[in-house]
């Protein structure tokens, strides 16, 4: 019997654990599926059956995939962190942004996915306007409206993407997940700045000081360090 390509009822499931940050519901279910399952060998048959599902900036952290049919699914800035994704026909799903440090990818084919803004939000305008302001008004509001919110695309933090803010006095902002791929950081001044876990790949940090700056879980890829003060940076 061919399985839906779509199954409402796994995509509610797997919804519902993401806004609770706990795949232990998820994970027992699906090790049980996979047992009556995985054995029929077709891409359509096995695993979950979320094709074309909008997975878009949801927590995934740990989430059970192998096998799942994730063709054309959007997963753009979607969490991913050490889900198992073994297996996983991801031919045409968009990983734009998709956090997949210690995801295990063993058999899937990464290579047949699509990495595409699609129009998701990068940078937000009034964001990089009140971060401007000052960073007292801004770490009053980021904890308020960011980073205590249950919602599961609040993980995500601040859309600050490519914006600039060349020699700003940043000491002891708080960024925790914010969004600050390709941003201009050139001089900004990061001492006892809580950066934890925030997307700075490509980023220009030039002669930025970092000292005693929380950098823990941080993504640097490609991020310009030359000539920026480290001393005392926790990673």
């Amino acid at each position: 019997m061919k399985k839906p390509k779509f199954d409402a009822k796994q995509y509610a499931m797997l919804r519902e654990c993401s806004g609770e940050k706990d795949f232990t519901r998820w994970n027992a279910w699906y090790a049980v599926h996979l047992k009556e399952t995985m054995y029929l060998r077709s891409s359509d048959a096995y695993g979950a059956h979320l094709e074309g599902g909008d997975l878009a900036y949801w927590f995934l952290e740990g989430a059970d995939l192998r096998f799942a049919n994730l063709r054309n699914a959007d997963l753009s800035y979607s969490y991913l962190k050490s889900a198992d994704l073994s297996y996983a026909n991801l031919a045409g799903a968009n990983l734009w942004r998709a956090y997949l440090s210690r995801a295990v990818l063993d058999g899937a084919n990464p290579d047949a996915a699509v990495y595409d803004s699609a129009g998701k939000i990068k940078c937000d305008p009034a964001q990089v306007a009140r971060l401007k302001a000052g960073v007292p008004s801004w770490n009053a509001w980021y904890a308020h409206e960011i980073a205590n919110k249950p919602d599961d695309t609040r993980v995500f933090g601040a859309y600050l993407e490519e914006a600039s803010f060349v020699g700003l006095d940043l000491s002891g902002v708080h960024l925790s997940y914010a969004h600050l791929e390709g941003a201009d950081l050139r001089h900004v001044n990061f001492t006892g700045a809580d950066l934890t876990h925030a997307h700075l790949e490509g980023a220009d940090l030039w002669k930025a000081d970092l000292t005693g700056a929380d950098l823990r879980f941080a993504e640097l890829g490609g991020a310009n360090l030359a000539g920026s003060v480290k001393v005392n940076t926790l990673f």
